[in-house]
């Protein structure tokens, strides 16, 4: 027997005046005020560690692991996405949203106190561990509490957590790094994270039927172990052995092969991992793989936009961050003038609008491409990347509303981890595929061209050569952005359904 879905979160008699402006009910704002910390906590510890990085290398030594604080986190947040959705949707979206904040919150506490790089790497995947629940939970939440219509009014809310943690980041990383210590990066993490656990641990009431249920611990392995692979050579084979050697494509090979497996498993299983059969919803299909080719676009162009601005216009770290953020401020405009709309227009014109944004703001970047031009090149960078965030506020926003609004309570947590999946997925991927062009074009001597005072110490012919060989390399990566976000617009006007809102959601 499928239990029936919870109705939304009810409102008290008396509203108090914030919750009845804004058109909530107290119980909802309280929740919602809780999901906005829990997603500010996560937005601000890739931001803020960013630039904390250097000065804890100095402390702890290890360059050569740089990569691998961001890459262990990535992968273990994005394995662990499918198995946390299923989860939610068996036992409830509160406990596994506390465990997974608990999670995080723990991992950031040990990373505050890491005496060595190995230690700080082994935390931060118990960080991404956690990771890996809180965002697709916090999203499955808002799905339960609000209905689409209202979800698609204040969708920009949370977009503009993120926009704004994106922006105060480096800044904030900067002042706590420099006034009270880098370990106290991690260390805000916790009372942050404590008021979002107290604030849905105490308001969110679910009415969840318990019933004998055997969790797909088999597909959950096969899967992990095909996106470890998968993950794994595409952030980290070309550096360590070349994209032609038998490991990197061996690691590719057997990916392919257990991803393979797992889908012909999930085929056969009584309770998947992954219920194969959401992709037999247009707009979940279609959400999907327009998700992972975005993706693509909007992780590559934070890579990959700040090595333009320090290595080729020889800008710094807080200039290049101002061109990266311009997305952030992009993405919540979107979301909230998209949200509004959808429940005018409907989700196809949307998308489509948004699809053809990306392809402008990458068309643009690939302007900003010429040495030493750091006036205008970073304007015509921080355009490119605010248009393309704009798209994505109308696509995404768009796509997830839609999707959740598909599905019933007892598959919510599922289609929406795989939202986030997706594009998660395909933005790994594409960063290190496009990695690997910018290493061929100037090796690991490029380092040195993005620290301002290891600029003073190049000759001026070399400095101009090294500027010139990253400048080609991030022009074709840039290209091939525009490329890909082309197919995403194609993917878009093929596939994309012409679906609106309805008055309830799915049951």
């Amino acid at each position: 027997m499928i239990p029936p879905e919870p109705p939304p979160v009810p409102g008290s008699r008396r509203h108090h005046g914030i919750a009845r402006r804004i058109g909530m009910t107290p119980e909802q704002l309280v929740i919602a005020v809780g999901i906005m910390f829990a997603l500010a906590v996560a937005a601000l510890d890739s931001t803020v560690v960013s630039t904390a990085m250097p000065t804890i290398i100095g402390n702890l030594g290890g360059i050569s692991e740089y990569s691998w604080v961001f890459t262990a986190y990535l992968l273990a947040s994005t394995v662990t996405v499918p198995l946390y959705s299923r989860l939610a949707d068996m036992h409830g979206r509160k406990p596994v949203f506390l465990v997974g904040l608990g999670l995080f919150v723990g991992g950031s506490m040990l990373c505050g106190l890491a005496g060595s790089m190995t230690t700080l790497i082994l935390f931060r995947t118990i960080q991404g561990l956690g990771a890996g629940a809180v965002q697709p939970i916090s999203f499955t939440i808002l799905g339960d509490v609000f209905e689409s219509e209202q979800r698609a009014r204040i969708q920009g809310l949370f977009s503009g957590v993120w926009g704004f943690c994106a922006v105060i980041g480096p800044l904030l990383g900067s002042v706590i790094t420099t006034t009270i210590g880098w370990r106290w990066v991690f260390f805000v993490n916790a009372p942050v994270g404590l008021i979002a656990a107290l604030l849905i641990g105490l308001n969110l009431h679910e009415r969840v039927e318990h019933h004998r249920h055997k969790l797909d611990l088999t597909g959950a392995g096969i899967l992990t172990l095909g996106l470890v692979s998968l993950l794994f050579a595409a952030t980290e084979g070309g550096q360590l052995w070349g994209w032609t050697s038998p490991i990197t494509l061996g690691l590719v090979t057997a990916a392919l092969a257990l991803l393979v497996l797992f889908v012909a498993w999930e085929r056969h299983v009584a309770e998947p991992l992954i219920d194969l059969t959401l992709l037999g919803v247009p707009v979940i299909r279609a959400g999907l793989a327009i998700g992972a080719l975005s993706g693509i676009v909007m992780f590559s162009l934070s890579t990959y936009v700040p090595p333009l601005v320090q290595g080729v216009m020889g800008g710094n770290a807080l200039q290049a961050g101002v061109a990266v953020a311009a997305m952030s401020i992009g993405w919540p405009v979107g979301s909230i003038v998209g949200g509004r709309a959808l429940l005018r227009f409907g989700a196809r014109p949307l998308v489509l609008f948004g699809t053809v944004m990306l392809v402008a703001g990458t068309l643009v970047v690939t302007q900003a491409t010429r040495p030493g031009s750091l006036g205008g090149g970073l304007l015509v960078a921080a355009l490119g990347e605010a248009i393309t965030g704009l798209g994505m506020g109308f696509s995404a926003t768009t796509i997830l509303v839609m999707v959740q609004g598909a599905v019933p309570w007892q598959r919510r947590a599922v289609a929406t981890g795989l939202v986030q999946f997706s594009r998660t997925i395909g933005g790994a991927v594409g960063v290190g595929l496009l990695g690997g062009i910018v290493t061929a074009s100037v090796g690991a001597s490029s380092a040195i061209i993005l620290d301002p005072i290891g600029r003073a110490t190049i000759s001026a012919d070399r400095l101009d050569a090294m500027r010139s060989s990253l400048s080609g390399g991030l022009e074709w990566v840039f290209v091939l952005l525009a490329l890909d976000a082309l197919i995403v617009a194609a993917v878009a006007v093929r596939f994309m359904p012409a679906v609106r809102i309805e008055r309830r959601d799915a049951r």
